[in-house]
């Protein structure tokens, strides 16, 4: 795996926003703020199609710092926010949908989903009594009292974002209507239960979302409840993209780099391992708490260094692993 844009790796090294650049002929990154101090910024692309009309994938953080980097790089290009004439997201994020409304008020363009996330109710984090839910899901866990407000309020902001509703669902290998382009969607469900990857086979071009970053590895199992396991879901869906090798990718955050097969199968052995861990960890102990075997495990951060959401999403992401582990073994 290698970096494809210097300025975007250098930004991501550095934490700084990175210029808006030229992708390919018609296709351009600009970098979208976000808050909060964990990830600088998202990546949000416009196309421009074969009739001079524009196409936004991944509308980044609303703010109006993001609004206005939009409108001065549409203004660069000698359009505006008018002449977009469709939106689609990879997931219900809010740093991949947050501007959609704004953008669809704007422009009466539709926004677009892939239909299972478009279903979802959007956090995982919502429904009724989403407190005490989660509560209960604290005590499952076994997560200790000192450490529990943390992971209440961060759940609580969570369910507080309210995605748009789509205009228009997609399935998995249906061609998108953006003239000059062969713009397909690929289902890749993982980081979410609708995650969807976008395959620009004319360009050999790969819009990965969340699904494959090249900076770190991304959370699992981060949208609505699933029936099946996130994890396995993962698995197969590196399997999918693995078979694009010579395809640039263009990923939701970091930088856009080649070396997708090779990236897509260090990420899945980085689950494997993970997965190796917490069957050690069971082997030993097998009635260990979701919290034992997390603060077991090697995290990048260090278990210390997790906190608020980082330590939700570690807590989760054990949890599917040990039920990956128990459907392997029936």
């Amino acid at each position: 795996m290698h970096p494809t844009s210097p300025a975007q790796f250098e930004a991501s090294r550095s934490r700084t926003i990175p210029q808006p650049e030229l992708v390919r002929d018609d296709v351009w990154a600009l970098a979208q703020q976000m808050p909060g101090g964990y990830l600088p910024y998202s990546l949000l692309y416009v196309l421009r199609d074969a009739d001079g009309a524009f196409h936004v994938i991944d509308p980044g953080w609303d703010s109006p710092q993001n609004w206005s980097t939009l409108c001065e790089v549409l203004a660069g290009l000698g359009a505006s926010v008018a002449d977009v004439r469709s939106i689609t997201s990879t997931h219900l994020h809010p740093d991949h949908i947050g501007l959609a409304q704004r953008l669809r008020q704007a422009s009466g363009a539709p926004l677009q989903l892939h239909e299972t996330e478009a279903a979802a109710t959007g956090s995982p984090f919502d429904g009724p009594g989403n407190a005490d839910a989660v509560e209960l899901q604290l005590d499952a866990w076994g997560v200790p009292e000192h450490r529990r407000a943390e992971i209440l309020r961060i759940t609580a902001q969570a369910s507080g974002f309210v995605p748009p509703a789509a205009d228009r669902t997609l399935v998995d290998g249906e061609r998108l209507d953006i003239p000059g382009f062969d713009l397909r969607g690929m289902l890749t469900p993982g980081h979410t239960s609708g995650h969807l990857c976008l395959r620009e086979d004319g360009r050999s071009l790969l819009f990965t979302g969340d699904h494959l970053l090249p900076m770190m590895y991304a959370g699992l199992g981060l949208g609505a409840p699933s029936a099946t396991n996130p994890l396995a879901d993962y698995l197969a869906s590196l399997d999918r993209v693995r078979e694009y090798p010579g395809y640039e990718v263009l990923p939701g955050h970091g930088y856009r780099f080649a070396g997708v097969a090779e990236r897509a199968t260090e990420t899945a052995e980085h689950h494997r391992r993970r997965s190796r861990e917490v069957a050690a960890v069971l082997e030993d102990a097998p009635d260990s708490s979701t919290w034992q075997i997390a603060s077991s495990l090697t995290w990048s951060a260090g278990w210390p260094g997790l906190v608020d959401f980082l330590l939700y999403s570690a807590l989760a992401q054990t949890e599917m692993h040990r039920d990956y582990l128990a459907g392997a073994a029936r």
